[in-house]
């Protein structure tokens, strides 16, 4: 290949991209292409100080850490529903996680070199989607204009991993709730749709999707030759 390349996979915790990431890696690796496994969810640094105030404060409105799930989002989406606050925190996450992607993908794609991502972008931005609620659309609507471009670059392709949220929470049991996997699954079908992701069905065996996987990446990757 002539050039850098990005491919990403996405879908909801629990839906297989993690263990569909690292085969794909192994069989492109194994064909004599030296890829590169990227784990690029946002990683909070600049606003670390900040979420760990707001995670003690509700802890002690609910009692206890792990649960209040569902007023831990209420009180979220009423905090960012302040135009100001909202300014501040969305400004930092794109600054915190623009640098992280630099370093983590950019660079990387600079060299020419051909990177597999386990969550990028679009994963953390429905996180952040899901905290605003109502006032989600802006950030949906703006995934491709071009200062995203600028400070995210844009996957070659994207492979995203459909599963339900019951059935990936019985996989995944580090996820708050089913309620907090099916909201993300909502926003992920709606993006795929919204933008052509090749959509795979998270439900079937792990190898009858990594088989998928890969006869779709080696028939992209014979065009970019």
């Amino acid at each position: 290949m002539n050039k850098g390349l990005l491919i990403v996979f996405c879908g909801i915790d629990g839906s297989g991209k993690t263990t569909q990431a690292e085969l794909l890696i192994d069989d492109l690796i194994e064909k004599g292409l030296p890829a590169q496994y990227v784990w690029a969810r946002w990683e909070q640094k600049l606003v670390r100080a900040l979420t760990g105030k707001w995670k003690a404060h509700i802890k002690n409105d609910t009692g206890h850490s792990h649960g209040g799930a569902k007023e831990n989002k209420q009180k979220k989406r009423k905090l960012l529903s302040n135009p100001f606050f909202r300014f501040l925190w969305l400004g930092a996450f794109f600054i915190d996680y623009g640098f992280q992607i630099l370093f983590k993908v950019r660079m990387r794609l600079i060299k020419k070199e051909l990177i597999v991502s386990d969550r990028m972008f679009y994963d953390s931005v429905i996180d952040q989607a899901v905290n605003l609620g109502s006032n989600r659309e802006w950030l949906l609507d703006n995934l491709s204009s071009p200062w995203m471009k600028i400070v995210f670059p844009e996957p070659d392709f994207v492979i995203y991993i459909d599963c339900p949220g019951e059935i990936a929470f019985a996989r995944k049991d580090d996820a708050p709730d089913v309620e907090y996997l099916t909201d993300r699954r909502a926003l992920y079908k709606q993006l795929a749709e919204q933008y052509g992701w090749i959509e795979i069905d998270g439900t079937h065996s792990v190898d009858d999707i990594a088989a998928q996987v890969k006869d779709i990446v080696h028939e992209k990757l014979s065009s970019y030759k």
